[in-house]
């Protein structure tokens, strides 16, 4: 006669709230509609890029036109005349700096300019967060895995056939031999490059191993073709970044990897320099006097820091910075080239001049503080780890591209995507209880369970 196992009253397993909440209903339209909206989405965002630079007035109304599509698509797939709830996907953090950008509008010096670029800002952000929460998170990796592939294909086969168009010819000064493909422009080419090397890095145990191998190959090869240095070189720092999270992941399994206090290092390194800067930009000014320093990207950021020493708190308004003419306020502290690009080649201090500091901060504890937090903490999925390379990689890549919460660029799109992961595989554990009740329980389907990131 076997005894029943004894249960431990002082320690009841662990499941996520995901799995403590299953659906309450099969998975039908809404998820089919939901993946094809994602899988816009980032067609949209990929060639986004060359369709504003590079295309006529009909390519950007066809961009335009699609991220309205894809809202429509998202807000049909989650059905909230059912479910009114759905609509509260994007977490607090995110809300609270999307609200200080709409604020900053009402100080903004084109206010018409900024409002439209953050409604795409929002656009994106809500649908991303949205539509990963319908279609969940290893559908939306394998979405991003066979997009990615098939695009690395077709730079390869623009590159062999097409060459006039696929490589930066003589006439572009120092991008001259850099490949690009179809991305028309080669940092762009690199950054989905790096992007793939991550994807294919972690939480890929089930894509067979030659493919893997394959696939790393060729994004590894084409990315040291582009010529991209701040992709290629953040990358690797991704990568180690994600390989010691996941040895370290496998000994702590759900359990906290690391005091979750660490997170505010670099948030209270980056507002002692917001402070410092506002107080003492002379000092700044100074350590990037060289004209021709980090490939001319001094000159820009010596006009930012100047701006930003003007307007520490409140910035000059969201969007109202680049691209505004001949009367935008980076000829006030530019001349020449600099006054004509449209970014500050700096997600951190471009944001800073127009947001101002307190703004700023948000953002960084928004995309930075938060996420790494819940990644600190743990949670019950691998894709954590992926979503954590992902994440540094886009705020690494700000240092020298500005992407951060800029619309539809592809580092904003990435970042977003990250933090959904990290929110949704670090959900916070939950206790369970034990024995017959926890078979009783497990059974029961409750109305609406299951559909939040976090629970």
């Amino acid at each position: 006669m076997s005894l029943p196992p004894t249960v431990d009253p002082f320690r009841l397993p662990e499941l996520s709230r995901a799995k403590a909440r299953p659906r309450a209903e099969p998975r039908g339209w809404g998820h089919g509609l939901a993946q094809c909206g994602f899988l816009a989405l980032i067609v949209l965002a990929i060639g986004g890029p060359w369709m504003t630079d590079q295309g006529g007035e009909a390519l950007k109304q066809i961009r335009e036109y699609g991220y309205v599509a894809v809202l429509l698509a998202t807000l049909a797939a989650i059905r909230p005349w059912r479910h009114p709830e759905r609509l509260v996907v994007v977490p607090w953090p995110l809300i609270l700096a999307l609200g200080w950008c709409y604020l900053s509008l009402s100080w903004a010096l084109d206010p018409g300019i900024g409002l439209r670029r953050l409604i795409l800002t929002t656009i994106v952000l809500w649908s991303l967060f949205a539509q990963l929460r319908e279609i969940g998170l290893d559908r939306a990796i394998m979405i991003l895995r066979v997009t990615l592939t098939i695009l690395l294909v077709i730079n390869f086969l623009v590159v062999l056939f097409a060459p006039a168009f696929g490589i930066h010819g003589p006439s572009e000064a120092d991008l001259a031999g850099d490949w690009r493909g179809i991305m028309g422009q080669k940092n762009w080419a690199g950054f989905t490059c790096a992007i793939t090397l991550l994807l294919f890095a972690f939480d890929a145990g089930r894509v067979p191993v030659a493919s893997r191998v394959i696939i790393w190959i060729a994004a590894g090869f084409f990315l040291v073709k582009s010529g991209s240095a701040t992709s290629l070189g953040v990358v690797a720092a991704a990568l180690l970044f994600g390989g010691l999270l996941a040895w370290q992941a496998m000994g702590s399994r759900r359990r906290q990897i690391a005091p979750s206090g660490w997170a505010w290092l670099p948030f209270g390194l980056y507002a002692l320099v917001c402070i410092s800067m506002a107080l003492d930009p002379k000092s700044y000014l100074q350590l990037i006097s060289d004209p021709g320093g980090f490939t001319g990207r001094y000159q820009i950021w010596t006009a930012l820091i100047r701006s930003y020493a003007e307007r520490p708190l409140f910035g000059v308004g969201y969007g109202s910075f680049w691209d505004l003419g001949p009367e935008g306020p980076i000829a006030t502290y530019a001349q020449g080239w600099v006054a004509e690009v449209s970014q500050g080649h700096n997600g951190y201090l471009d944001l800073l001049v127009q947001i101002g500091a307190p703004g700023m901060l948000l953002v960084l504890f928004a995309t930075l503080v938060w996420p790494l937090q819940r990644l600190l903490r743990g949670g019950d999925s691998a894709a954590r780890v992926l979503g954590g390379a992902i994440l540094l990689f886009c705020l690494g890549h700000n240092f020298t591209e500005s992407t951060l919460f800029d619309r539809d660029a592809l580092g904003q799109v990435f970042l977003m995507i990250a933090i959904a992961m990290l929110w949704t595989a670090t959900a916070a554990p939950v206790h369970a209880p034990t024995g017959s009740e926890s078979g009783a329980r497990g059974r029961q389907r409750t109305p609406g369970a299951g559909r939040t990131l976090a629970g």
